[in-house]
């Protein structure tokens, strides 16, 4: 169930989702008062921007109302013993084409009050402020929500939402003001607050207007020793960490308990022209996948965008990416002689992107198969085979045993009615295949960022079992 409705409603969801107020807070991270923490707009991931006036009041002038649909995705679990903690699969089942449509925060325009000056003086037993600071990314075929984090690995190693330490007598709209002018020298507008009467937290909102700047391969990389992170929705709910640094608990049961903080909205015109012309969907969330390779072909792929796997690739000549866990499998090792080994002559690469998987199709190993077109599909296969070491996403380091053939989209048919099309994990009699979504536009993702792999602290044989990987 997910929350729709406005401020009012909010008390009995709140019930209804069995959110503990009693919950005791983690201790707060190490930065008590971000107004007094010296900050440059290279302390995140992005360039310098403009100066500009950053006082703006009420909404933007295209933004509408309406009643909205919940997020339409279903969780896949892998039962596998060796597996169980890294194969939850997030998968569109069905997605509204807003393709196009006029977008807008229905959050931020409906359920936030704007005075906070007025609050603070009325609520003095409130000493911290959440700063939930986002902008939304409009470069892809969709829109969707970022949202600013702050990691510190002393604070007992998780992502935080940024906050400030109110003091007696403090103009706070000047000082979370302050906040931002350090954290960026481009525009952004505050857009009010909401408190949450639950857990009597209060939580400010500001945009950072998204300017979409050439990705290249020194904008795109990311080192481990950053703190500032653009997070989005679904790894905030779903995934509940930034690669492998894990989100606060509290924010995780703050957008799980208010799901439309972390999604917009389009209005889409309807078939009833009378009484229902228009309605408000909800604007699919992208899912977050990865791509893994040498680091040489990551920093291309930054340059020149991805290109289409090989025709023998599992599901057709197409773009693959798979979970974070598996994209090492691809990064950091290579097959030698019928031995998969460590890279020797260079580091891994690890490529992230946003994937709007659309209108999907789920693959099956007992899903039935035309015989005639695996044989064909072999005959191919013997014919274009490559040995290029980037290509193991999209098939096997061997064609499996028959087992498998059920899944493997020969014909490319999937393509009249699906956007992607998608397999599970599966290890049976030691045969492998390893989860795969195939994606048929080049529109429907986009390169967020990408990380250079110690290959040096992998084992030097693959493990399966092995997730302490280093990301320089």
């Amino acid at each position: 169930m997910f929350y729709s409705g406005g401020a009012r409603k909010k008390n009995t969801v709140q019930e209804i989702l069995k959110f503990d107020p009693e919950k005791e807070e983690d201790p707060l991270n190490p930065v008590d008062n971000l107004a007094t923490v010296p900050m440059t707009g290279s302390d995140i991931d992005e360039e310098p921007e403009t100066r500009s006036d950053t006082e703006s009041n009420g909404t933007d002038d295209d933004s509408e109302t309406g009643a909205s649909n919940g997020i339409n995705t279903v969780i896949e679990t892998n039962n596998d013993a060796n597996y169980a903690d890294n194969n939850d699969y997030i998968v569109t089942v069905s997605t509204t084409d807003t393709t196009g449509q006029h977008y807008h925060y229905a959050f931020t325009e409906e359920e936030l009050d704007y005075n906070l000056e007025d609050f603070v003086e009325a609520h003095p037993e409130i000493k911290i402020y959440q700063l939930v600071i986002y902008k939304i990314n409009t470069y892809s075929s969709l829109p969707f929500l970022e949202f600013l984090f702050y990691y510190d690995k002393s604070e007992h190693a998780k992502c935080h939402l940024p906050y400030y330490q109110h003091k007696p007598k403090h103009h706070i709209r000047k000082e979370t003001d302050n906040i931002m002018n350090k954290l960026f020298k481009g525009k952004y507008k505050f857009n009010g607050f909401f408190h949450d009467t639950i857990t009597d937290q209060c939580f400010i909102f500001y945009e950072k207007y998204f300017v979409y700047e050439p990705i290249h391969e020194k904008t795109a990389l990311q080192h481990q020793p950053n703190h500032w992170f653009w997070v989005t929705t679904s790894e905030i709910i779903y995934h509940r960490k930034y690669l492998m640094l894990p989100i606060d608990d509290d924010v995780v049961d703050f957008f799980i308990a208010y799901p439309t903080v972390g999604i917009l909205q389009a209005t889409i015109e309807t078939n009833d022209r009378l009484l229902n012309r228009f309605q408000r969907v909800n604007i699919e969330a992208p899912t977050i996948l990865y791509y893994g390779s040498e680091i040489c072909y990551a920093k291309n792929t930054a340059i020149y965008g991805m290109k289409r796997e090989p025709i023998i690739s599992r599901y057709g000549p197409f773009y693959y990416f798979t979970t974070f866990e598996h994209s090492f499998y691809w990064a950091c090792y290579v097959k030698s002689r019928n031995k998969i080994k460590r890279r020797e002559t260079s580091n891994g690469g690890i490529s992230r992107y946003a994937v709007f998987t659309k209108k999907m199709k789920t693959s099956f190993i007992d899903d039935d198969y035309d015989v005639e077109v695996v044989k064909k599909y072999r005959e191919r296969k013997s014919v274009f085979e490559t040995n290029t070491p980037h290509v193991h996403q999209s098939h096997d380091e061997h064609h499996p045993s028959k087992l498998f053939d059920s899944v493997y989209g020969y014909d490319y048919d999937w393509t009249i009615d699906y956007d992607t099309i998608y397999n599970g994990y599966y290890n049976i009699k030691n045969e492998i295949l390893r989860p795969i979504w195939c994606v048929y536009e080049h529109h429907n993702f986009q390169l967020l960022s990408y990380y250079e792999v110690d290959v040096d602290k992998c084992p030097e044989h693959y493990d399966p079992d092995f997730l302490e990987y280093k990301i320089k």
